[in-house]
């Protein structure tokens, strides 16, 4: 079947690279080519084969290749050297001397973080293989341990992050820690007695709100009070409320925490006695209690409290700590 003539000019260029278009129709052509496969590449890259210059396509093709750029040692073109980062790299361990009684798991305690089977993987060898007195292996310095451990909950952060937001933090360097995006969301509400608890994913208290009522009976659960802030409190502590019984706080778990005895019954108390006096009056109470916690304890460091009498605030800040007189038990 005969081809028009265009269409012919057209076969004969793919074949060969020739043109015989007449000169006032416009052609494009991208004298870059890969070397390889002979497709189309971006320019500067691959062998270059100019066009429409009267040469045949072999004495394009007879062109000096593009002098490619000198791989660095032991990588690509102006790669950076991550070798450093392995954990076999002379600058992140020593080498310890086996001593009488060491093992894989005994030797491997003497890092945080840092397990039996890690410490064989490095070596070379099972994990349960035994060690020789006098054996010299790597162990990980505990800076190249701590490194890594931050490494890999930036990322795990920046992954949740990402997964929950759809994008980017603003300082993707530093993303907001896992604790801190998983703990201070998705709190659960409770509403007891008139007072509202909302209640992290690990059955923290993060805030409590509502108007203070007097109590005919204060009513206390020991069990919750004993049980408050465990395992993280200490053996001077009681078991403290947010919302104390006599202002009809709830004997749930989550209206206790774990308070230092001496601010229980010192400085926490004579703020409540100033509540009592002010319902006794005939005033409103509203009160906003906000603990503060260090990652996962269990046991608040620093409490925020703001109470408003007939809409007038008033705000104050407590240390988890000995503070105050005693003053008999609440």
């Amino acid at each position: 079947m005969q081809q028009s003539g265009e269409r012919a000019a057209f076969t004969l260029y793919l074949r060969t690279g020739r043109r015989i278009a007449p000169a006032d129709i416009e052609v494009k052509y991208n004298p870059w080519h890969d070397e390889e496969d002979g497709r189309f590449t971006f320019a500067g890259q691959g062998r270059y084969v100019p066009g429409g210059d009267g040469q045949s396509n072999a004495a394009r093709m007879a062109r000096p290749a593009r002098t490619p750029i000198p791989p660095a040692p032991g990588g690509k073109a102006d790669a950076p050297d991550r070798s450093r980062n392995r954990a076999d790299h002379p600058d992140n361990y020593a080498l310890y001397t086996v001593q009488s009684g060491d093992s894989l798991a005994r030797v491997a305690a003497r890092r945080k973080g840092l397990t039996a089977r890690d410490l064989a993987w490095l070596n070379g060898q099972s994990v349960d293989q035994p060690l020789r007195v006098g054996q010299q292996i790597k162990l990980p310095h505990q800076a190249y341990l701590d490194a890594g451990r931050t490494a890999k909950n930036k990322f795990v952060a920046l992954a949740h992050y990402m997964d929950t937001h759809g994008g980017l933090p603003p300082n993707v360097a530093n993303p907001p820690s896992l604790d801190s995006q998983t703990l201070n969301t998705n709190w659960k509400r409770e509403t007891k007695n008139g007072y509202d608890f909302h209640i992290d994913v690990i059955a923290r208290n993060r805030k409590t709100f509502g108007q203070l009522s007097l109590a005919e009976k204060a009513v206390r659960s020991r069990r919750n009070q004993a049980e408050a802030g465990k395992p993280d409190r200490l053996a001077s502590d009681d078991g403290g409320h947010y919302i104390a019984a006599r202002f009809n706080g709830p004997r749930d778990s989550f209206n206790h925490f774990a308070q230092d005895a001496s601010f229980n019954r010192g400085a926490y108390r004579v703020m409540e006695d100033k509540w009592a006096g002010e319902l006794r009056a005939g005033h409103k109470v509203f009160v906003v209690i906000e603990p503060l916690y260090h990652g996962e304890s269990k046991r608040p460091y620093h409490l925020i409290v703001a109470w408003y009498v007939d809409g007038r605030k008033s705000f104050k800040e407590f240390q988890n700590e000995a503070k105050g007189a005693k003053d008999g038990k609440r």
